[in-house]
């Protein structure tokens, strides 16, 4: 047998053939890193985003609630509050506007306009419109972020003869409440 015998050139060829497969490996992880990396980056932004606009509709969803406990117990049925206003009227207080602020960071306005039938039990169907603060009444109701369409019942459990005037009057503000639409933008 013969014994093998290396001359110095190629054990150089060898080693250049070891250090371009290290550079070859070390480019094809790099790459595949570089890669995760921009993969993980997206999903951090993508997951930000997201709980922007879960935040903004816990917002809306915080904000109309109010207004639809407020209006369902404290009706604002004169003509120049919410009855068949357009553009909407403030759904609560004297304010022109009815509203929260800084609401896991947003702040909101709620729009309401009431249709009055004091002889039904479907008294009063209201329609509720939320968006942000920098939006008018009017801009609101052409395009809000959230809108709620409820209707209440403003006579006694088991029922009363029908009465023409408001609800106010013998303290049966609300006692049902139908939700007809949640709608979102």
């Amino acid at each position: 047998m013969r014994a093998s015998h290396r001359t110095p050139r190629s054990r150089q060829r060898e080693a250049g053939s070891v250090l371009i497969l290290a550079l070859v490996y070390l480019t094809a992880v790099s790459i595949t890193v570089l890669a995760l990396a921009g993969w993980s980056m997206s999903n951090l932004h993508n997951s930000t985003r997201f709980a922007a606009v879960r935040e903004l509709q816990d917002a809306a969803r915080s904000t109309t609630e109010l207004a639809m406990q407020n209006i369902r117990y404290t009706p604002m049925l004169s003509s120049s509050q919410t009855l068949d206003a357009n553009p909407p009227s403030a759904c609560w207080g004297s304010g022109p506007t009815s509203g929260l602020s800084h609401i896991d960071g947003y702040s909101l306005n709620v729009w309401c306009s009431t249709v009055w039938n004091p002889t039904s039990a479907d008294t009063r169907v209201v329609t509720l419109s939320t968006c942000l603060q920098t939006l008018s009444a009017a801009q609101c109701a052409a395009n809000p972020y959230l809108q709620v369409v409820v209707t209440y019942d403003d006579y006694p459990p088991g029922g009363a003869a029908a009465v023409s005037g408001p609800c106010t009057d013998w303290n049966w503000c609300g006692q049902g409440e139908t939700i007809d639409s949640w709608t979102w933008a």
